[in-house]
């Protein structure tokens, strides 16, 4: 399964200290060189910045259409934009992203989407975490912001 990710599913596991949960759902991820720089030469002092680094299963590649990159940002960072147009340079099976208008055109795009939310959502479908309320509220508590209704959607598909 190839999956690109954006920065923020990275950043917000990782504040959490539930990165691995990516590998252990997905196997590899692929992220774009925009991502890379974002999440670990821009954000020293981010959390999960050492645990990207070094994740030898995290694959770090090069967009090489640049003027699609382009075309994106005029309503997206770079980092959306480099994911959404490295996504269908591979024919990724998803786009892990969870900004709304990135997912929106992500969509439009025919690519397939999931945030961070449903990789959590997942990660207890397959038994890899115990409880979703934990997760959720951890997620809040550290900045990751979602509303009641969703929280109230994510745990209805954990049980489909």
């Amino acid at each position: 399964m190839k999956v690109v990710s954006n920065s923020t599913p990275l950043i917000a596991l990782a504040r959490i200290k539930q990165v691995n949960l990516l590998h252990a759902v997905f196997g590899r991820i692929i992220i774009p060189q925009g991502v890379y720089n974002e999440v670990v030469l821009q954000g020293t002092e981010l959390p999960g910045v050492k645990e990207i680094r070094e994740a030898t299963w995290i694959e770090t590649l090069q967009v090489q259409n640049a003027l699609a990159v382009s075309l994106l940002r005029t309503d997206l960072d770079r980092g959306e934009a480099e994911a959404i147009v490295l996504a269908k340079e591979v024919k990724a099976d998803y786009l892990l992203v969870d900004e709304k208008k990135a997912r929106r055109i992500a969509r439009n795009s025919g690519l397939r989407v999931m945030g961070t939310l449903g990789v959590v959502a997942l990660g207890v479908k397959k038994g890899l975490l115990p409880a979703i309320d934990p997760i959720l509220d951890s997620l809040e508590q550290n900045g990751f912001r979602f509303s009641e209704r969703v929280r109230t959607k994510v745990k209805e598909e954990i049980w489909k």
